[in-house]
């Protein structure tokens, strides 16, 4: 029998955006998944280095930096990296717009100076004892580097923040002929006043053409889970595309199945309804 694939974006799909956590419920329905031959995989646009939590479960691996790398035991098996003429163009033309940018690597991510202040302005704007605790989290720690101590390392990813003197018409006319641009809340806000740019024709679904080519399997098995915009090409890729309740109402609109929210044990619902559990 062929093995089915699933694919689970991690914030505000896995982990409950209210309590930080991967519900009980979902933790132990995807770990009955796994007994019953189905392939696990995270599927997120955080870079690698920041996938730290416990969720309950091993994953079979992961496609991070949004379909940029995938991932089998901490080794890099396949991936998609921008082309270093091309960011170079990238970070120049951030500079002349004034916008601020975050360069996601394997091991870490450097940040030019806008980026750099705006997180540090968001640290210390935080009672002490959650900003310390922040500062030596990964996310943190090793994803705010400043830009010159920037070596050379292979790029999966750029984030963007606009600002108000930001021009960001001047940026996005420029540098969208060239890579995939997915609009996002960045840091702060309920309007997309970010983004996260790919290399061209890279994104989570086709990190996951990676991973079922790989194990030569077939797309008819694929089921993905998501609640976001930047979920969209993992929705529209797999046979099966599953929102959570709480996910955006334009991502539902792609939906084959929208099931209950994170924390109404949205996951392990969706799973009874497949069949998978």
């Amino acid at each position: 029998m062929d093995n089915n694939f699933m694919f689970f974006d991690i914030d505000g799909t896995l982990i409950d955006p209210k309590t930080g956590h991967v519900p009980r419920s979902a933790s132990l329905a995807i770990r009955k998944a796994q007994a019953n031959h189905n392939l696990v995989f995270l599927c997120t646009g955080r870079p690698y280095y920041a996938l730290t939590e416990n969720y309950g479960f091993t994953p079979d691996g992961t496609i991070f930096a949004s379909g940029g790398g995938f991932e089998l035991d901490g080794k890099i098996v396949l991936k998609r990296v921008f082309d270093p003429d091309l960011a170079r163009m990238i970070q120049a033309k951030a500079t002349e717009c004034r916008v601020g940018f975050n360069v996601l690597c394997f091991k870490a991510a450097y940040s030019d100076p806008r980026w750099y202040d705006m997180v540090i302005s968001r640290l210390n704007a935080m009672p002490v004892i959650i900003a310390n605790r922040l500062l030596v989290h990964p996310f943190y720690a090793l994803g705010n580097i400043p830009l010159a101590k920037y070596a050379g390392d292979d790029i999966y990813k750029f984030s963007v923040q606009y600002f108000e003197d930001s021009d960001r018409a001047a940026f996005e006319e420029a540098i969208k002929p060239y890579t995939t641009y997915v609009p996002v809340n960045s840091m702060a806000g309920n309007t997309p006043d970010g983004a996260e740019i790919s290399p061209i024709d890279v994104n989570k679904g086709t990190g996951i053409l990676m991973v079922v080519t790989h194990y030569h399997g077939q797309m008819e098995n694929t089921y993905g889970f998501g609640d976001s915009m930047n979920d969209l090409a993992m929705i529209q890729e797999c046979r099966h595309g599953i929102v959570l309740g709480n996910g955006q109402q334009a991502l539902k609109e792609y939906a084959d199945y929208v099931t209950s929210n994170v924390d109404e044990d949205g996951i392990a619902n969706a799973l009874k309804h497949y069949g998978l559990i």
